[in-house]
């Protein structure tokens, strides 16, 4: 039995040699196609999820498992049991392994003590990497921090739009966050800093409709006073137009806004120091002359951002206006404020195109086409404004909130994997909303059907994200 086994052995020997000129790697040794080398380190055929001191961490731990040796093993393995990844290094030989990304921004990967996983590429592909624990007040804002000790921020500029109206915020001794209890926020009827009034603080009370960073006014002519201001917001027959310095319609009332300003709007249909070129009656603007812009009350603009390497910040589309803004092509606009009555068309469909931090007043109407890799983050959607959203297709990511309102019919589009999970979306009573998030990788918002809402839902082969229903608001699949 013996040389039996031996002249097979060597039949097979001689076979592979015959082979081996025309298919390299077809005679792997034994070790190679068993086990890695070295005591546990992948050969560069090696196997996926197998443990190793070379390995990055599994998913289990955080991440998933890194390239060559650049990781270091997770405790207790790292089998593919375990969550663990095969390694950029760990395509069997002889072929090539298609490389998918695992990740797409740093909030797709999870975060365990003692480290921080960054999503960066990777032999060709996205991946959560390692780079160790932040070292808090050393000088530099590491990976996973958000700033250093004493470093200060402008309020403004932190979480939702709208969320604060002024102050400063510090940072925290641990340098994850910042501390926003010294921040200003708008409706609590205190004049704070940064504030030029809040509710009680202007003599009036509170009623009626939507303010804005140019308030709530009228939807016709710029002389009226419009209707008062919405979250804290007031008219106030103590601060007028006059007060403001503006002869043009001295005596109309100027309303607090929602972000606890004076609305200057009402009185020359563009806001306070808006220059001439800025303050688009009715007229177009294009790339840099765009940022600050705003559409006066009651026209028709069209605002064109669109393009790589384009970009737009702060426009504005006033009371009663109409606007059509393009960021798509790859282009970035940002803070965009369409106000009461106003309505908003916005593109920003295309990879590398941005909508981020857009806030849709109560009254307005907006139209977001987010679709094909397009981004609209941080989306303000008020309670009383109509949106729709488009963000369809592959890389397509929507998030921020959106409420709608009684008698508001709001459409979802996130199907073909499109990536909605971040915006959430509450249907209010008498509201009417519509989700569709059909096909893999798609995920639906985060709603929330208040009792006497509708909302239907198309999620086959896609993911709902678990919506929080009223007994009978929901259906669909």
């Amino acid at each position: 039995m013996k040389r039996i086994s031996r002249a097979v052995s060597i039949s097979v020997s001689l076979l592979c040699l015959a082979l081996s000129g025309l298919l390299p790697g077809a005679c792997a040794s034994e070790e190679n196609a068993l086990g890695p080398a070295d005591g546990g380190a992948q050969s560069s055929g090696g196997r996926s999820g197998s443990a190793s001191t070379s390995a990055g961490k599994t998913n289990a731990s955080g991440g998933s498992a890194g390239a060559g040796s650049a990781g270091k093993a997770n405790a207790g393995g790292g089998t593919k049991a375990q969550g663990g990844q095969p390694s950029a290094a760990g395509a069997p030989s002889g072929g090539t392994a298609t490389l998918a990304d695992k990740c797409q921004i740093d909030a797709d990967c999870a975060q365990v003590t003692g480290s921080c996983f960054v999503c960066e590429a990777v032999s060709g592909a996205k991946d959560c990497v390692d780079h160790g624990a932040p070292v808090c007040d050393n000088g530099k804002v590491d990976p996973c921090e958000k700033c250093e000790v004493g470093d200060t921020k402008a309020c403004t500029a932190l979480g939702n739009p709208g969320d604060f109206s002024g102050g400063t915020a510090t940072c925290k001794a641990n340098c994850e966050d910042w501390d926003t209890s010294a921040c200003s926020v708008c409706g609590n009827q205190l004049l704070e800093p940064g504030e030029e009034c809040d509710g009680a603080d202007t003599g009036e009370s509170s009623a009626g409709g939507a303010g804005s960073s140019g308030g709530a006014g009228s939807s016709g002519d710029a002389g009226s006073s419009g209707d008062t201001g919405g979250a804290g917001g007031v008219a106030s027959s103590s601060h007028t137009c006059g007060d403001e310095g503006i002869l043009e319609n001295a005596n109309t009332p100027t309303p607090c806004t929602d972000t606890c300003h004076f609305d200057t709007t009402v009185c020359s249909g563009c806001s306070k120091g808006i220059g001439v070129g800025q303050c688009l009656a009715g007229a177009d603007c294009a790339v840099s002359a765009c940022n600050g812009a705003e559409c006066k009350v009651g026209t028709s603009c069209d605002i064109d951002c669109s393009g790589g390497g384009n970009s737009c910040a702060d426009v504005q589309c006033n009371h009663g206006a109409t606007c059509t803004i393009k960021c798509n092509s790859s282009g970035a606009c940002a803070g965009v404020v369409c106000d009461s009555g106003s309505t908003c068309a916005l593109d920003c469909s295309g990879g590398g195109s941005t909508c981020n931090g857009t806030i849709c007043k109560a009254g307005a109407s907006c139209k977001f086409d987010c679709s094909t890799a397009g981004n609209c983050k941080k989306v303000n959607c008020q309670p009383g404004a109509d949106c729709d959203f488009q963000c369809h297709g592959g890389g397509s990511i929507c998030s921020g909130q959106a409420t709608c309102g009684e008698g508001k019919s709001c459409a979802f589009h996130c199907d073909s994997s499109g990536n909605c999970a971040d915006l959430n979306v509450t249907c209010q009573q008498g509201s009417s909303c519509s989700f569709s998030c059909a096909g893999g990788g798609s995920t639906c918002p985060k709603a929330t059907c208040e009792a006497g809402s509708t909302c239907t839902f198309d999620c086959t082969g896609g993911d709902c994200n678990a919506p929080s229903c009223a007994d009978g608001t929901c259906t669909g699949n």
